[in-house]
């Protein structure tokens, strides 16, 4: 066993005591998707530790899974009011960003943390998130949702993630608060997604190609049935930078790590910046 950079390494797995944390605040889609490519394929394999990242989205943004169709949304309402389009780097259907925080883990392959199970990794992470948000008061809970009604045609065939499941997911009074997505690259493994404090994401029919308005009706009733936000839960306006906070907190305890705050170098705006366009569907013209 030997000490590198103040971690202890043994049988080839880093013991990390250390996490970076970064709160990039509102920016937006793509370069918010720009930041997560970036932090996964070069910053975390490079500087061996694993990062959680808390971020929002100015102007509020759709965002659709890799392999979308695009030709699900109406471009044309989405610019004229003023929503941003970008596609993620991981998978899922549309997701609706506004009244929300939104977390990114990422963890270097040689990480103790890692695993190559995408359940296994995905579950450690929702604990983590879970303990955050039972400090800020809600009693959410990590559920299966493997005999639910997430297997009928209905559900698999939607067009939102949020009123979509997934195997297991974090939810209260079982409807979905949290979506989260998972991408594997060579060195890393990122998971990042919502986490909802308020209802505006309900408006996401709005952008939706649909056939008629009774379907608009339908797929709207089932979003608002299949998912909830904090204020829902609380019947309060949320502060984010407590919520912040406790998520951090918890992060902290299940994970047994301290955390370093980071701030993205010029260098990593710069690299972040060449990836912009990659992930714009909307390109809006320079004031």
């Amino acid at each position: 066993m030997k000490r590198l950079n103040g971690e202890l390494l043994n049988s080839g797995k880093l013991i990390v005591k250390k996490w970076l944390f970064l709160n990039t605040g509102l920016l937006s889609g793509a370069e918010n998707m720009a930041i997560d490519e970036v932090l996964a394929t070069r910053i975390v394999p490079e500087q061996k530790a694993p990062i959680f990242r808390v971020y929002g989205w100015r102007p509020y943004t759709i965002s659709l899974g890799y392999g979308q169709n695009l030709n699900d949304l109406n471009l044309q309402k989405c610019r004229h009011d003023g929503i941003d389009v970008v596609r993620r780097p991981t998978g899922g259907r549309a997701v609706f960003h506004a009244e929300e925080i939104t977390y990114s883990v990422i963890i270097p392959k040689d990480s103790k943390f890692y695993s190559p199970d995408i359940l296994t990794t995905y579950n450690l992470i929702s604990k983590g998130l879970l303990a955050g948000l039972h400090l800020f008061g809600v009693n959410a809970e990590l559920i299966d949702r493997r005999n639910s009604e997430s297997k009928s045609s209905h559900y698999k065939n939607t067009i939102s993630c949020f009123s979509s499941s997934a195997k297991y997911e974090i939810a209260y009074d079982k409807k979905k608060l949290v979506g989260s997505a998972q991408r594997r690259y060579e060195n890393s493994v990122l998971q990042h997604g919502s986490i909802l404090t308020g209802k505006y994401h309900l408006k996401l029919p709005e952008y939706i190609f649909l056939p008629d308005n009774s379907k608009r009706e339908i797929f709207k009733r089932a979003l608002d049935k299949k998912t909830i936000s904090i204020s829902q839960i609380l019947d309060q306006r949320v502060d984010h930078n407590k919520l912040i906070n406790s998520l951090k907190t918890g992060m902290r305890n299940i994970f047994n790590i301290e955390f370093e705050e980071k701030q993205l170098t010029p260098h990593e705006v710069h690299e972040a910046n060449k990836l912009i366009e990659k992930y714009q569907v909307i390109r809006r013209k320079q004031s």
